[in-house]
């Protein structure tokens, strides 16, 4: 064995865990990894931006330490949390951010109010590491809206004066004043380290459904540094499980998020999850639930299930699309929206590794995705279609830890309202509401009702886009989409194809089919639906 020096292993050695040491330490900022805390708007769409005074998150690696670390309860608070600062340039100053969370995969700070506005750069110091520079856009007002899932959209984080949680349990009444929590109103004029100022600021207005509602108070909350509080009364015309609420603070609007509006009751009775369902929530019981769902459409043939697990406590995370008469919007690419409006459910019960759609010749299987999320493209591999109106469609399971087996059939839809309005390519202007007209469709599904829904891509590789949808009577032949929810939407990108221009801009009505119903042992209840519909290109512009 030759001779080797003590002196030369140290030196091999050290360096070696020095290397290593590098390369696992230097924190790393995701791409859209800085966002508002509260909506998680990426970059490029309309709320996207941090604004003054507001919390962000900072997604990514190596960030801060293994174990969470929390900021302390007291006031100020810091600037270096568990060895973790971030600094912020800013048109040649330097600022520190205010420290509320550090972990290796994420951090909470508060961008100090007096950053000014424009572009600015960030860097994450951790452990004697930085990371590359993360540029990103600071506003004075963008406003988001807290959500129970903590990802921008379905259930707002809202409460009543006694500060109980609004749900589907636990309802407000028109004319009730409704506690919004959010972030992004604005700029303050004192410290953000320190106990926040209690009075209204900025410039706020409030959109419930369709309606502009009063409101009471916008500002920082007395509790937490950064937090920002919105108080209005419930509009006296509305009413469902899914009524969505919108900011727009100094006219940039916010992420659309809903709330549970009842006239009489402490329930409302128009989820999908049922009224049977709500009730046992209600008095405290646990309950489990099925979601299954064929659609036919702009994506192509596709399905996808939920198996959900709900308590009264957790049953702001039941999201099954919008209550009739509204519309909602939600942004896709980054935290997604699930892969529907209809169903933004979180899928944590285990129904298997699969689940196998049987018809029309073939055989798919649809991946477990995460949790109780299932999945899959059913175009063949040419593109050609695989659902088919008027044939039968067999979802069935072998079931999983939780969810035993089962099997059910689904007889698909095959018709949809056909658009006369707006025209093919047609130019819808964000700056105003968008009324659509239709003819034909069949009352005998979904309750009477259509399902509207539109996308405008803000690239042409069709990554980031915001997505709507709205629920409305078929009888009349038009809905009007309101004019703030056509503003959370950005202008479509133009794909060309030679000489070609194609706004990457739709809109779509359909219809979703009578559900059907079915059991599985771990299940309170399970149904199945589908819905096929028929788009049309325009460019929101």
């Amino acid at each position: 064995m030759p001779h080797v020096s003590l002196r030369s292993l140290f030196a091999a050695g050290l360096l070696a865990l020095l290397g290593t040491a590098r390369l696992a330490a230097q924190p790393v900022i995701y791409t859209n990894g800085v966002v508002n805390s509260a909506s998680y708007m990426a970059p490029g769409l309309p709320g996207a931006g941090i604004a003054q005074g507001s919390i962000f998150i900072v997604s990514g690696s190596g960030l801060g330490p293994s174990d969470p670390v929390p900021a302390p309860g007291a006031f100020p608070l810091p600037t270096d949390l568990g060895g973790t600062s971030i600094a912020i340039s800013s048109h040649g100053v330097i600022s520190k951010a205010v420290m509320l969370y550090a972990s290796s995969g994420q951090l909470a700070a508060i961008l100090p109010s007096n950053v000014a506005t424009g572009s600015a750069k960030l860097v994450v110091n951790f452990g004697g590491q930085s990371s590359d520079a993360y540029s990103f856009e600071v506003v004075s007002s963008a406003f988001g809206i807290f959500t129970f899932n903590q990802q921008g959209f379905g259930q707002a984080v809202a409460s009543d004066v006694n500060y109980r949680a609004n749900t589907i349990v636990h309802t407000f009444h028109p004319g009730d004043p409704v506690i919004l929590w959010g972030t992004g109103i604005g700029a303050i004029t004192t410290s953000d380290a320190g106990a926040p100022p209690v009075g209204s600021f900025g410039s706020v207005k409030v959109y419930v459904g369709d309606s502009e509602a009063t409101v009471q108070y916008h500002g920082r909350s007395g509790c937490c540094a950064g937090v920002d509080q919105v108080v209005f009364d419930v509009p006296s015309d509305v009413e469902g499980c899914a009524v969505p609420v919108g900011v727009s603070a100094g006219g940039t609007m916010s992420n659309v998020a809903t709330i549970a509006v009842s006239k009489t009751g402490s329930t409302c009775s128009d989820s999908i999850l049922g009224s049977d369902l709500i009730s046992k929530l209600a008095a405290g019981q646990k309950v489990t639930f099925g979601y299954l769902r064929f659609e036919e459409g702009l994506g192509g043939d596709i399905g996808f299930a939920t198996f959900s697990e709900y308590t009264a406590e957790t049953a702001g995370l039941a999201n099954y699309g919008v209550s009739s008469g509204y519309c909602m919007s939600c942004q896709s690419g980054t935290l997604a929206c699930g892969y529907g409006l209809n169903d933004l459910s979180p899928g944590q019960v285990n129904a298997g590794p699969f689940l196998t759609v049987n018809g029309f010749g073939r055989t798919i299987n649809m991946l477990n995705v995460g949790g109780g999320d299932y999945f899959a493209v059913l175009n063949a591999s040419d593109g050609s279609r695989y659902l088919w109106g008027g044939r039968v469609y067999q979802m069935s399971g072998d079931g999983g830890t939780q969810i035993g087996p089962f099997s059910v059939d689904d007889t698909m839809n095959g018709t949809a309202p056909l658009i006369s309005s707006p025209s093919q390519s047609q130019t819808v202007s964000l700056q105003g509401s968008l009324t659509l007209q239709w003819t034909g469709g069949n009352p005998n599904l979904q309750n009477g009702l259509v399902t509207i829904g539109g996308v405008s891509f803000i690239d042409t590789e069709r990554s980031h886009y915001m997505e709507l949808q709205c629920t409305a009577p078929l009888a009349p032949g038009q809905f009007t989409v309101p004019a703030w929810i056509i503003a959370t939407l950005p202008k479509s990108a133009i794909m060309h194809n030679g000489n070609q221009a194609i706004p990457l801009g739709y809109v779509w009505i359909g219809e979703a089919d009578t559900p059907t119903a079915f059991q599985a042992f771990g299940l309170s209840k399970g149904i199945i639906t589908n819905t096929f519909y028929l788009p049309r290109n325009v460019q929101f512009k």
